[in-house]
C-alpha cells in the first residue's frame, strides 16, 4: 500500500527534505486519473527545486517525457550498424532521445531540470528496468550516458484499480524511489485544486462552488467505473469550458437537456445532474439582457451562490468593449470577495479579446486592484 499524501504535505514537508538530501531520491506520485498529478509535478515541484538550489523558478527547466507509449530500446538507445575506425561494420547504440532532450536543455543554459517520467506505471516492465538507472539517483545514467548534475527525477502513474493499464512498480525500483499516493477527493483536496489550478486557469467560479459543496458526497469518482464517463478534476475543467461556451452563446445559466447530456458524456450522469440543479436558478439571478442593458439596477441576489452564478453569467457574456463594461459595472455590485475574483478575471479576458474597459467603474476597479491585476498577468504568462 502506498503512503497517502496531499499536495500541501508533499510540497511543504516532503520535497524540501528529499531535495536537500544528496543524492536526492526520485519521487513518484500515484492516484486516480485526472487528479492533477502531472500539473503538480510540472509547477509546484519546479518551484521547490528552484528553492532548493537558490535560483528563480524560470531558471529551472521542466521536461515531461511520456513513458507509457514507448519501448525499452528507445531508452537504452536503438542499435544501429556503423563502421568503426578500421572500416569494419559493427552495431552501436545511438544516444537515447531522452538524453538528447536533456542535453538540449543544458545547451540552452539550464543548470537545473525537473524530469517528469509521465505515466511510468503504465509502461512495460522492461521500460521500468531500463529506466532504473535514471530513477536510482546514485547512478544518474540512461543507456550508459551520464545525465549530469542539477537533475531532479519524478514520475506519475495510476493505481491498478483505475483500469488504466497500470502495473505495480518493479520491486527493485520500490527500493530506490519514494512513492506516494495522492489523497482522494475531500474538502481539503478540492480547496487545493481551486487554489493551485482552478482559479488560475479560468474554471468557472460557479463550477468551483459546485465542487466545494459536493466534495465528499459522491460528486467526484473515487474509483473508475467499469464503463462510462466519471468525474475528476480534469473532467470538471473540460466541463467548465463547455459551459462557458454555452453561457456565452445562450445568455443564460439554465442548462437545456442537450447541454446536460453533453456534460454527462464528459463526467457521467450523476455529476451532470448535480451541476444542472446548481445552475437552475431562473428568476433568482438577472438575465443576460438585463445585465447588458442596465447593469446598475439588474437583479442582485442575496445568496452567495446565486451571486456567483450571476457574476459568472456577466463574465461569460462579456464579448466586446460594450458588454465588458456592462459586466464590470454589474460585478462591482457583488460581495467584495466575488468582486475581486470575477473582476480580475474580466480584466484578463478583456485583455485577451483586445478590448479596453472605458467606464469610470472599470477605471476605479483597476486603480483599486492594481496588484491583483498584475498577478493575473503573471499567471497568464
Amino acid at each position: 500500500m502506498n503512503i497517502l499524501t496531499t499536495h500541501t504535505e508533499l510540497v511543504n514537508n516532503h520535497l524540501p527534505i528529499v531535495m536537500n538530501t544528496y543524492p536526492s531520491m526520485a519521487v513518484g506520485l500515484v492516484s486516480g486519473p485526472g487528479m492533477g498529478k502531472t500539473y503538480l509535478m510540472t509547477h509546484q515541484v519546479r518551484d521547490c527545486w528552484a528553492a532548493a538550489n537558490n535560483v528563480k523558478p524560470d531558471e529551472v527547466a521542466v521536461l515531461v517525457y511520456r513513458t507509457a507509449d514507448r519501448e525499452a530500446a528507445e531508452f537504452a538507445g536503438l542499435m544501429m550498424p556503423s563502421k568503426n575506425a578500421n572500416g569494419e561494420l559493427e552495431t552501436v547504440a545511438i544516444k537515447p532521445d531522452l538524453v538528447r532532450k536533456i542535453d538540449a536543455l543544458r545547451e540552452q543554459g539550464f543548470k537545473y531540470i525537473v524530469l517528469v517520467l509521465d505515466e511510468l506505471l503504465q509502461s512495460f516492465p522492461d521500460v521500468q528496468k531500463t529506466l532504473s538507472s535514471t530513477l536510482d539517483r546514485s547512478e544518474n545514467t540512461l543507456g550508459g550516458h551520464d545525465l549530469g548534475s542539477g537533475l531532479f527525477v519524478c514520475f506519475t502513474g495510476n493505481r491498478q484499480a483505475d483500469k488504466s493499464g497500470a502495473r505495480p512498480a518493479l520491486g527493485h525500483l520500490r527500493n530506490r524511489v519514494i512513492q506516494f499516493e495522492l489523497e482522494g477527493y475531500n474538502d481539503s483536496t478540492v480547496a487545493q485544486w481551486d487554489r493551485d489550478f482552478a482559479s488560475k486557469n479560468g474554471v468557472l467560479p460557479a463550477l468551483i462552488d459546485v465542487a466545494k459543496y459536493h466534495a465528499t458526497d459522491g460528486f467526484f469518482a473515487d474509483s473508475v467505473p467499469a464503463d462510462g464517463a466519471y468525474n475528476t478534476f480534469r473532467g470538471l475543467t473540460n466541463v467548465s469550458a463547455l459551459i462557458s461556451t454555452f453561457i456565452e452563446q445562450k445568455g443564460t445559466t439554465k442548462l437545456d437537456p442537450a447541454m446536460v447530456s453533453l456534460i454527462a458524456a464528459v463526467i457521467g450522469e450523476n455529476a451532470a445532474d448535480v451541476i444542472e440543479n446548481h445552475f437552475d436558478c431562473e428568476g433568482e439571478i438577472p438575465t443576460a439582457a438585463e445585465i447588458l442593458s442596465n447593469p446598475e439596477s439588474a437583479l442582485l441576489p442575496d445568496q452567495t451562490g446565486y451571486q456567483n452564478l450571476a457574476g459568472s453569467l456577466a463574465l461569460e457574456i462579456a464579448v466586446d468593449e460594450k458588454s465588458a463594461d456592462a459586466a464590470i459595472n454589474y460585478i462591482t455590485r457583488l460581495r467584495p470577495d466575488l468582486q475581486v475574483q470575477l473582476g480580475v478575471r474580466l480584466i484578463s479576458k478583456s485583455r485577451r479579446m483586445g478590448s479596453i474597459l472605458i467606464s469610470s467603474t472599470a477605471a476605479d476597479f483597476i486603480r483599486s486592484h492594481t496588484d491583483l491585476i498584475q498577478l493575473a498577468k503573471d499567471i497568464e504568462v
